[in-house]
């Protein structure tokens, strides 16, 4: 009997819903949900955040995101996944970057990434913990979905590092070609990423700053730039007769006493005017002393935030010129600033501050500037707080009885920067509100009762001070103005500020960077200083203080009749009191011309003492 032959069938296996074999139809998923996304965000920002995107370029912003989304389909190899993983990463980053955008009034940069602890060091407690889980997701998103057991998803990291090595090595070449057919504002920010899109804007961003990473001054150029501003500038005021260079610079060993208070985001709110401000939170015998410098302003590098930019200012004498922290990546190297300066005359340095110590790098950098002792958040007595900013009364109280108790017989650099007065500017029984805002500002209203008791600890302190320490040489400033909302906030409508950056003249910036200054010099009082940059503090303190040494920081002395203030990418120069705005191409003027010539050169000693090889020092 013939055998029978017998053909095993193969069962199929049904198709799940979810499960989507073409690759055609799995591309056009991406595309159509990515472009959803784009759009979802964009409406988001425009609506709930108030920054005006661009909409002739929305494709750009479309085709960032679809090349973030093509990276992660190549980590994951899978459709779910890909569209999952993007969905967080895309909306995360475009909100986070809104956000910023709203409260610093610039987009984000690859020095976000770099020093992203610092966001957690601003909250604590459950805050910090739903901080750190948002922030982690997406990475750990990343790694729980790439298929590791696979040589395919190995493969596809290779091609990633290759790919990321040759920007690395090709990055001016790629950064020229970028800047060309993209474009690239040095000043403008907020217009570059509304023009790119954010996910092009990072990754051409990223590419300028791996350019300019090793490539510190030539030996020549930095000899050139000495010679140049220590040899043909004046520090001629343009309101006053005082000078840096005192005729009376003796240059003995000075025994005097320094204290510096840098007060958290003080400025004069009546210059929003009445509608806005009807009742003034200053105290009479603040607005005496100011009025008795002729209400000076300090030139602050920014706004509404990055006070360690205008600290870095302060304590090392040369402008900011980055859009970035110069404490986090710029500075790395000890530098001879004045810290350090005021150690080699002799003097007990020691700053203050109660935040968390790493916040902006300032356990590192304060030590790099000279620095004797760091008092932060761990050192103070914290009881006095409202929502974990210590008050500024407090503060005072805990450092001049920690500097009475050490009985050190040499003079002391005291340096104080204040945290009473940061967003969200809260409120507390203990101290409730003693003045309201004349308009609905949420954030006006908050902020006046900060500074009416920000003022008052302020004058009581100093008031004892100055009977106690009657020939100390005191420095007050405010680092910058207050964030009083998205976009400029209540200041766009009070004084009617352009709604492009690109628009702001030099007496906008000037407003908007100007806190006050009062310098009092012992028993000589207060100084008529008129509109100072930050970092011309220290040449004037030194001065002050009868040492007639050049010091390196005496080289940022601005040209003739000039005020030069940096800031984010362009600069104001004040000339006989007119602001004038100018970009590094602006040429077409004399102040400007003048001032970028100025800042070419200060920009090489920059370069040089803090990141490069320091042929300064030699």
């Amino acid at each position: 009997m013939a055998s029978k032959t017998v053909y095993a069938t193969r069962a199929r296996k049904p198709v799940n819903w979810y499960q989507i074999p073409d690759i055609v139809t799995s591309c056009f998923l991406l595309l159509a949900c990515i472009l959803a996304i784009t759009f979802f965000c964009r409406v988001i920002i425009n609506h709930a955040f108030g920054v005006v995107l661009e909409p002739q370029y929305w494709h750009r912003d479309y085709l960032g995101n679809l090349v973030v989304a093509l990276i992660i389909a190549l980590l994951v190899q899978s459709i779910r996944k890909t569209l999952l993983l993007a969905s967080v990463v895309i909306v995360m980053f475009q909100l986070s970057n809104a956000l910023k955008l709203v409260v610093l009034g610039t987009p984000a940069s690859p020095d976000d990434f770099f020093n992203i602890q610092n966001i957690f060091f601003l909250t604590d407690g459950w805050r910090r913990v739903a901080l750190f889980f948002l922030a982690s997701l997406p990475l750990v998103l990343t790694i729980a979905l790439i298929p590791w057991k696979r040589a395919s998803a190995w493969l596809a990291l290779l091609v990633l590092t290759i790919a990321a090595y040759c920007v690395v090595a090709q990055s001016e070449p790629l950064r020229i070609a970028l800047d060309t057919h993209i474009g690239n504002s040095v000043w403008n920010q907020p217009a570059n990423y509304r023009q790119r899109g954010l996910a092009l804007h990072l990754a051409q961003e990223t590419v300028r700053t791996i350019s300019k990473v090793d490539k510190p001054p030539t030996s020549d150029a930095v000899n050139m730039a000495l010679n140049t501003l220590m040899g043909t500038s004046s520090d001629k005021q343009t309101n006053d007769s005082q000078t840096f260079e005192l005729n009376s610079a003796s240059g003995a060993i000075p025994t005097r006493n320094v204290h510096v208070f840098v007060l958290e985001s003080f400025f004069d709110p009546l210059q929003l005017g009445e509608q806005w401000v009807p009742e003034d939170p200053l105290p009479a015998d603040f607005r005496e002393l100011w009025a008795a410098t002729d209400n000076s302003t300090a030139l602050s590098p920014v706004f509404g935030g990055y006070t360690a930019n205008a600290e870095f200012e302060m304590l090392c004498g040369f402008p900011v010129t980055r859009n970035a922290v110069f404490f986090e990546g710029w500075l790395r190297k000890p530098a001879p600033c004045l810290p350090r300066i005021m150690n080699q005359l002799g003097y007990r340095t020691v700053a203050s501050h109660p935040n968390v110590p790493g916040f902006w790098n300032r356990t590192n950098a304060y030590q790099l500037i000279g620095f004797d002792e760091y008092i932060s958040k761990t050192h103070f007595d914290l009881t006095d707080s409202v929502d974990t900013l210590l008050m500024d009364h407090s503060m005072y109280e805990q450092v001049f009885k920690y500097l009475d108790e050490a009985r050190v017989s040499a003079p002391v650099f005291n340096y104080m920067l204040t945290y009473h007065g940061h967003l969200p500017y809260p409120s507390s029984e203990n101290y409730p509100d003693k003045i309201s805002a004349g308009k609905g500002s949420a954030l006006l209203h908050g902020y006046l009762n900060q500074i009416w008791y920000k003022s008052r600890a302020l004058m009581q302190q100093l008031n004892l001070l100055r009977q106690k320490d009657p020939d100390a040489l005191i420095v007050i400033f405010g680092d910058h103005l207050p964030f009083l909302g998205p976009n400029y906030g209540v200041y766009t409508e009070a004084w009617n500020l352009p709604s492009d950056r690109s628009d702001f003249s030099g007496t906008h910036l000037e407003k908007l960077t100007s806190p006050p200054l009062i310098v009092i010099d012992g028993e000589r009082g207060p100084l008529k200083l008129g509109k100072l940059p930050l970092y011309r503090l220290p040449s004037l303190i030194t001065s002050l203080l009868g040492q007639p040494s050049k010091f390196l920081f005496d080289a940022t002395k601005n040209p003739v009749a000039q005020r030069v203030r940096p800031v984010y990418g362009m600069h104001y120069t004040l000339s006989e009191n007119t602001a004038v705005a100018c970009t590094e191409n602006t040429t077409e003027n004399e102040p400007c011309k003048t001032s970028n010539a100025w800042l070419d050169q200060v920009k090489v000693l920059i370069g040089d003492i803090f990141t490069g090889k320091q042929y300064s020092l030699e």
